[in-house]
Formats: C-alpha cells, sequence, structure tokens
C-alpha cells in the first residue's frame, strides 16, 4: 500500500475548490455547523466553481484556489515541482489562462503560493479560509477538484481522523484524514465544511491502486494561513530592501562546482557551541533549494522556530549525503559528487541545533547567466 500525491496528467487539469462568501453570515464565531441540505451543497458548489482555477505545469497538473485579495492561489507543491521547467498557467472559470509566476513553496507540507501576472487584476473572490482549525471527526466535508480530468467534480463525505502523514518532505503534522473520494486530479483542491470555508487542500490518497479507497489526506488550513503570511512578510521586506540599496549590484547566484550543479544558496561558514556547518543567508528565488523549502536568514522563519522560540539563523547545512559538512569548501565538495537532476540529501538544523532534519534537494545546471564559481558567500 502506498501513500499517493492526487494528481493527473491529462492536458485539461484540475480545478480547485472555492468558497462561498456569500454564506459568510452563517459562518459565526462558535456557531453550530448548519445542516448541509441539498439546497444548501448546490450553492456551494456554484460559489466553487466561480473561484475556481486549474493549474497546468507542462503536460501534468492539479487545482488550486484564489485565497487573497491580490488574486494570489494556494495549491500543492508537488503540482508546481518542475515549474523551472516548463510554464505555470492559471485557467479561469470564465476560460482566460494566464502564466503564473510562483511566490512560494513550502514543502514539507506540500503547499505553494502563486500570482497572476503583475498589473493582472483577475476578478475573482477570493475564497474564504475558515478561522481557525476546530476541525472535529465525524463533521461533513465536500472535496473539490478534476478526479482524472472529471472538471468541477464535487464529492462527500466526514473528517475520519487526523494524524500524522510522513511523506518524502517530511512528517506532515496533524493531516486531515477523509473518507470523500480524492482521486488523480484532486491536488491543491480544497477540503470545505458545510459552512463551505476551506479546512484543509486535499493532498494524497492511500491506495494499492492509485484511485480513491476512502482514505484521502488534507493538509490543514493553518499551515496555509502560516504561508500566506509568510509571503506576505517576505514581499514586504524585499521591498524594503529595494529601496535601501536601490544602486546596489544583484548578488552572484550560488553555483558549485565549474559550472556543473547549481543549488541556488548564498551562505558562510557557521561556527557555534555544538553546531558546524554552512549558514544560509539567502535562498535564490527559483533555485533547487528554494523549491525543496530551504529557508536563509534573510527569510522570515518557519512557524517550529516561532513555536520553539528559537532565534533565527536561517538553516545550516550541517551534511550532505550522511558526510559532515563543516565550511563552504565541504559544502562544494559533497555536491560535486552529484550531475544535474541527481537529489542530494541535505542535513539541516538551526540555531543551536536542537532542531534537526533533511531535504531532498534536485540539483540543476546553472541557469543562463548564473556566475561559474563556488557557492558564494554574502
Amino acid at each position: 500500500m502506498t501513500i499517493q500525491a492526487a494528481m493527473s496528467r491529462p492536458s485539461r487539469v484540475a480545478l480547485a475548490l472555492a468558497l462561498a462568501a456569500a454564506l459568510a453570515p452563517l459562518d459565526g464565531a462558535g456557531a453550530q455547523a448548519p445542516e448541509l441540505t441539498e439546497d444548501r451543497r448546490i450553492a456551494i458548489a456554484e460559489r466553487l466553481r466561480e473561484s475556481s482555477v486549474t493549474v497546468r505545469v507542462g503536460s501534468s497538473g492539479g487545482s488550486g484556489f484564489v485565497a487573497t485579495s491580490e488574486g494570489w492561489v494556494v495549491t500543492n507543491a508537488h503540482v508546481v515541482r518542475h515549474w523551472r521547467r516548463a510554464p505555470v498557467v492559471i485557467g479561469y472559470g470564465d476560460g482566460r489562462q494566464v502564466r503564473a509566476r510562483v511566490l512560494a513553496v513550502d514543502a514539507h507540507h506540500d503547499l505553494a503560493v502563486l500570482a497572476p501576472p503583475e498589473g493582472t487584476e483577475p476578478g475573482v473572490r477570493p475564497l474564504r479560509l475558515a478561522a481557525d482549525d476546530g476541525v472535529r471527526v465525524g463533521q461533513t466535508v465536500l472535496a473539490y477538484g478534476s478526479p482524472f480530468g472529471l472538471d468541477g467534480t464535487l464529492t462527500q463525505g466526514i473528517v475520519s481522523a487526523r494524524r500524522d502523514l510522513p511523506t518524502l518532505g517530511g512528517l506532515i503534522e496533524d493531516v486531515i484524514q477523509t473518507d470523500a473520494p480524492i482521486n488523480p486530479g484532486n491536488s491543491g483542491g480544497p477540503l470545505v465544511s458545510s459552512r463551505g470555508r476551506v479546512i484543509g487542500v486535499n493532498t494524497a490518497i492511500l491506495s494499492r491502486t492509485g484511485a480513491s479507497n476512502g482514505i484521502g489526506f488534507a493538509v490543514p488550513v493553518h499551515f496555509v494561513r502560516e504561508l500566506l503570511a509568510e509571503v506576505q512578510e517576505s514581499l514586504s521586506q524585499q521591498q524594503v530592501a529595494r529601496s535601501e540599496t536601490r544602486e546596489a549590484p544583484a548578488p552572484a547566484p550560488a553555483v558549485t562546482g565549474p559550472g556543473r550543479v547549481w543549488i541556488g544558496i548564498l551562505g558562510d561558514d557557521y561556527r557555534a557551541p555544538g553546531v558546524v556547518g554552512v549558514r544560509i543567508q539567502r535562498v535564490l528565488p527559483g533555485g533547487p533549494a528554494h523549491e525543496a523549502g530551504l529557508r536563509g536568514r534573510q527569510d522570515p522563519p518557519p512557524s517550529m522556530a516561532r513555536r520553539l522560540g528559537m532565534p533565527w539563523t536561517g538553516h545550516i547545512i550541517v551534511g550532505v549525503d550522511g558526510r559532515p559538512v563543516r565550511d563552504l569548501d565541504e559544502l562544494k565538495a559533497a555536491l560535486e559528487r552529484h550531475q544535474p537532476g541527481e537529489r542530494a540529501r541535505v542535513h539541516l538544523t538551526m540555531a543551536d541545533g536542537r532542531v534537526r532534519g533533511e531535504a531532498l534537494v534536485e540539483l540543476e545546471a546553472p541557469p543562463a547567466g548564473a556566475a561559474r564559481a563556488a557557492v558564494h558567500q554574502e
């Protein structure tokens, strides 16, 4: 039995779940969940159709939903995992298609945030996210998407359990398990409550055949809220930095080896009691490290660091493929054992080393114009 991402590869990809702002008065704090009558279910489905989108990357794709007034779209990280190789295209319900920008990828929680081209007003109402994560086992839920390319499919079920879900990116805590049918094509489509508010983002199924057997999973909405807040904070910091350093030259991309592979970080040697390695100062947008979820000292800290009250140093690389890394030269040497397209297992920690983890980083050939030098110090 395997855990599979609920993503299809037809030319027409999944429609994402949208949320009924018109039903907002029914979602008062502490209010009892309304009965999901036939009329109410139809109203939710119609609102979902209005604000749903498709997300296509080359020949593969999935679902997404408009989550902010700026028109940002939330989807799964695995849906856009090849975004550097092919354009990401958002398709709206009225037939418009626009090329999207990738604002953030949270590989650990399988989430990504996309944006329409600058200056574009999509004119689509954002979906309402649930006010909190008070999801209860037994409550009724609806899933929306395009299983097997069948656009605009609505399914119904209940919350079966809350549990931790092991994935290639690590352990996602307290995911929502549901028996609402989720199939390939549902990835990135929200799971909504009987109030019509997003409580999770459909991400995977547990199946022997690749089809739904009543065990599906959704990433809780509080991780969506955290990621959106981090993107907002990061963009605000970048605007301030641009205004303060308007005349400063752009930093050189981080490349390992004589132009052979690229990881996309700027870093420096790090020494502290119990921790020796390479501190990431900056993760370059669009680089392999960015897609793998690595963060630099200039990026907003991850939620775990905030919850533990840890000072934010940026991720510190302490090893690659099981071998220790103590400085930039050792990081270069470790990565030079790989070819473009290969994955390096990067061992990470933060601050004082209390929290450790790892990430799989798919290395690439350096992009056109990238510096052909070692990992740069900033």
